[in-house]
């Protein structure tokens, strides 16, 4: 039996030279890409705790992704106390406790740290 694909995703993947390949996003949850005010609380590779405050690059419902100046041990756990900032004034908390997926080295220094969402509390 055929298999029907849509003429838009066609073109979408259709490449216009052989030296780049279109970049799928396969996330099973949307994200939301806004720079949520957060801190967070973990261990470094040495094994020392630390608290840093960040921004959040995006967030899903089973994750987020932001970046640190040091990076972090796959599997260990941290928190983090995201701020849904909606003005000046106004804004809901949100304590994360999460499983880091992965730390991706980047070129200006900083640490992309991906991590699972395991428990929630709005506080």
């Amino acid at each position: 039996m055929p298999i029907l694909v849509d003429e838009k995703i066609t073109n979408d993947l259709a490449l216009s030279d052989n030296t780049q390949c279109p970049r799928i996003d396969r996330r099973a949850k949307p994200r939301i890409k806004a720079p949520f005010p957060s801190r967070v609380w973990a261990f470094d590779l040495a094994g020392n705790a630390f608290e840093l405050d960040c921004v959040l690059d995006n967030l899903s419902s089973r994750g987020v992704y932001f970046r640190l100046p040091k990076p972090l041990v796959s599997g260990d756990d941290l928190s983090l106390l995201v701020t849904f900032v909606m003005d000046a004034e106004r804004g809901a908390k949100a304590l994360l406790r999460c499983e880091i997926l992965r730390t991706d080295p980047e070129v200006n220094g900083q640490f992309g740290i991906a991590a699972a969402i395991k428990t929630h509390l709005f506080l």
